[in-house]
């Protein structure tokens, strides 16, 4: 489910008219959070709490700075 919900959000972004770069760093940091779903055991997306998405915004494969501010 959450790749509709992904692939829905990146033809958002392509028709208000991302650049090719910004779509490819979102479509990178969507794969990683849904990794990081794969990882915790997490499935419907309606079971993804405020404290997962602090978790993989900080911690989730020790990101640098710039990955972390991306993420957020």
């Amino acid at each position: 489910m959450l790749y509709r919900y992904c692939s829905r959000f990146l033809a958002y972004c392509e028709l208000a008219d991302f650049s090719a770069r910004s779509i490819q760093a979102l479509s990178i940091r969507l794969n990683e959070l849904a990794n990081f779903l794969k990882t915790q055991r997490i499935q419907p997306v309606k079971r993804v709490r405020y404290r997962h998405l602090i978790d993989f915004t900080a911690d989730y494969n020790a990101p640098s700075i710039h990955v972390t501010k991306s993420r957020v």
